[in-house]
């Protein structure tokens, strides 16, 4: 639709320039972040994946699974199963996830194919700023999703 993307002449050859993150350097550098922190997390061992379980005031326990993309430039953070929805719950459910979206800006709320209430973000990172990003969205989410459990609840 928008033609080829015009060459820029150079190509690296696959070699990686000193100071270029990855996935798994991104994820290092958050992990480095949390050990600071003192926050208890778990590692893909395969994929650039970091998992946090936390246990809120008005959730039992949710893990914030922290998706590195392969180039180390940007995250998806998601939250699933925060709870799940009976067929005849859906039109309360997909009312109360489009009220949640305009109410918190940092996270975005959707109901998945499982019937699930699921939380998600998406961020841009580079090598100089991966650990205190990922964090500030990690505080921020873990909040939010409280605040939000408990209305879900109310």
């Amino acid at each position: 639709m928008f033609g080829k993307k015009p060459s820029s002449g150079s190509s690296s050859g696959g070699f990686k320039f000193k100071g270029v993150q990855d996935g798994f350097s991104a994820r290092e550098a958050f992990a480095k972040k949390l050990d600071a922190e003192k926050i208890k997390y778990d590692l893909h061992q395969e994929k650039p994946i970091v998992y946090i379980s936390y246990k809120g005031d008005n959730f039992d326990g949710l893990t914030f699974t922290f998706i590195f993309d392969d180039d180390g430039k940007s995250f998806a953070l998601r939250v699933f199963s925060i709870e799940k929805f009976t067929p005849d719950q859906l039109p309360d459910a997909y009312e109360f996830c489009n009220s949640m979206c305009y109410a918190y800006r940092w996270l975005r709320f959707y109901v998945d194919s499982d019937n699930e209430f699921t939380a998600a973000l998406d961020a841009v990172i580079d090598e100089n700023n991966t650990g205190d990003v990922c964090y500030e969205l990690l505080s921020r989410s873990v909040s939010i999703v409280d605040d939000v459990c408990g209305k879900m609840h109310e």
